[in-house]
């Protein structure tokens, strides 16, 4: 027998998650450092899809965890993955983000989490670069980038995100 379980859920339910799955228009401004290419863009979250990890996500951004984070995976044609503090392969948000398996599509803009498998997200955010709809039975959708792509396009390895706000811009 193994020790090796996922931690209980002991989190209580974000305070903004309801509003997200009724259809309350939260956005996130990305911004870039001007030291790694600078320029912003802007994502808007997915409450009718993932409205629990959507608030989460957005908690952890108005809060300033993703400050001076960085895009620490970069697959032209796949995805870029990161954003979080001393983002790697092995790092994350100590809490577990579990997952919202939906019906929307992994295409190109859409906003996924990463994970370490079922249950284990690490809120890390991935952008797919391409549609890459195998991602559906794996990956949570909680966002989708609604301006900016071009900006998206340009993230090189290691490119350090300055903030990730929430904004009013429509």
């Amino acid at each position: 027998a193994s020790d090796d379980r996922l931690p209980p859920d002991t989190a209580t339910v974000p305070r903004r998650a309801v509003a997200l799955a009724l259809g309350e228009d939260v956005r996130l401004r990305v911004t870039m450092s001007p030291m790694t290419g600078g320029g912003s863009f802007v994502v808007r979250l997915r409450g009718d899809n993932a409205p629990i990890m959507a608030a989460r996500i957005l908690e952890l951004a108005n809060r300033g965890y993703y400050d001076n984070g960085n895009w620490h995976r970069v697959e032209h044609d796949f995805v870029i993955q990161g954003a979080g503090p001393g983002s790697n392969e092995y790092t994350g948000y100590h809490m577990f983000l579990r997952d919202e398996l939906g019906n929307i599509p992994h295409t190109r803009g859409t906003v996924g989490m990463s994970t370490r498998g079922h249950h284990t997200g690490d809120a890390q955010w991935f952008v797919n670069l391409k549609d890459n709809l195998r991602l559906i039975q794996d990956y949570t959708v909680f966002a989708e980038v609604v301006d900016g792509i071009e900006v998206v396009d340009r993230i090189m390895e290691g490119d350090i995100v300055e903030s990730i706000r929430e904004t009013r811009d429509r």
